[in-house]
């Protein structure tokens, strides 16, 4: 009688968890999506959108650091002409054929993903600015 017990028990726990890796395997499918098989017009504004968002979101934080100290003015300088590259990169892209494709995409990811980790390494390098100078803003 236990036997049974623990072995229906066991079976729905091993259905339970296969529901659920299954739901998490769904979830994460569409994440890694492989752009080069939607409609060149779709690609050209995902890509613009997710490259302006990110963008923003770096110049947001450079400006915090900037606000509160944590980067010098020479870090900041370094880091805002990083980001003009970047934009400048996506001009010369778009100057072409006015699209960007999904290998300058990848291009453009990767120099982001660099910016964004040359924003956190210099907010968290333990350089500030003097604080106690009559120039601090």
């Amino acid at each position: 009688m236990k036997s049974t017990i623990t072995k229906q028990v066991l079976s729905i726990l091993g259905l339970g968890l296969m529901g659920l890796a299954g739901g998490a395997a769904q979830a994460a499918w569409n994440h890694d999506r492989d752009y080069r098989h939607e409609p060149a017009h779709m690609q050209n504004q995902q890509f613009s959108q997710a490259v302006n968002a990110r963008l923003e979101r770096q110049m947001q934080r450079i400006q915090a650091g900037f606000r509160n100290g944590a980067l010098t003015h020479r870090e900041y300088r370094n880091l805002m002409r990083e980001q003009a590259d970047i934009r400048e990169m996506e001009r010369h892209f778009r100057s072409d054929d006015g699209r960007i494709d999904w290998r300058e995409f990848k291009r453009l990811e990767r120099a982001l993903d660099i910016a964004s980790m040359n924003i956190r390494s210099e907010k968290h390098d333990r350089q500030a600015r003097n604080t106690y100078s009559p120039h601090f803003w």
